[in-house]
């Protein structure tokens, strides 16, 4: 409820309350009733602010906690590489673009990205090889001397986005991985192909 229907409301109160002694108990409700709805609009967010920026809503609180920005993937300019997700130790979908930001590199993964969901403990690794299953067993371990972590993957599913550590060499580094730390296990994997 905003706070231009909110005074005339309280206007009419202090009128009645002054007016009718008799009406005292039905303008203190009254008060209290527009007080109540005025806290818990508040703490919805939907009182109106008093700069010209929007609310945020739930999500913008939740994706500012987070970490998570929806990146202007145009103001970073063109990909520099990407690539198709394939399956290791579960079915894969979706695509990667690395692309370059002044000094950072951000990998961002598509909307129709997915991987294993029931899989624990998953991280978005960089790997130096274009295929880290090749002549590896089920369920394609990795050795730490093959990968430098991203970070660990905020979901199974959609679109997300990370920055990549400084020290990463793009050029030696050769696909994407999504890797189980808890059991060593390559979920999925994409080569990295340079955008021309």
């Amino acid at each position: 409820m905003s706070r231009r229907v909110l005074m005339p409301a309280f206007k009419l109160c202090i009128v009645s309350l002054v007016t009718s002694k008799s009406m005292a108990t039905r303008t203190l409700k009254l008060l209290m009733g527009a007080a109540l709805l005025t806290t818990l609009a508040a703490c919805q967010g939907n009182t109106p602010k008093a700069s010209s920026e929007p609310a945020m809503s739930h999500g913008d609180t939740e994706e500012m906690m987070s970490g998570e920005h929806d990146h202007d993937h145009t103001a970073m300019g063109d990909p520099i590489f990407s690539g198709a997700f394939q399956k290791g130790e579960a079915d894969a979908a979706g695509t990667f673009k690395i692309y370059k930001h002044g000094d950072a590199a951000m990998v961002h993964l598509s909307e129709d990205f997915a991987t294993n969901t029931g899989a624990p403990d998953l991280y978005l690794v960089i790997g130096n090889t274009a295929n880290p299953i090749a002549d590896k067993e089920f369920p394609y371990p990795l050795d730490e001397s093959e990968y430098v972590t991203v970070a660990a993957l905020d979901s199974a599913t959609g679109a997300q986005d990370y920055e990549l550590p400084a020290d990463i060499d793009l050029s030696e580094d050769n696909s994407v991985v999504v890797w189980c730390k808890k059991f060593n296990a390559t979920m999925s994997y994409a080569p990295l192909e340079v955008v021309q």
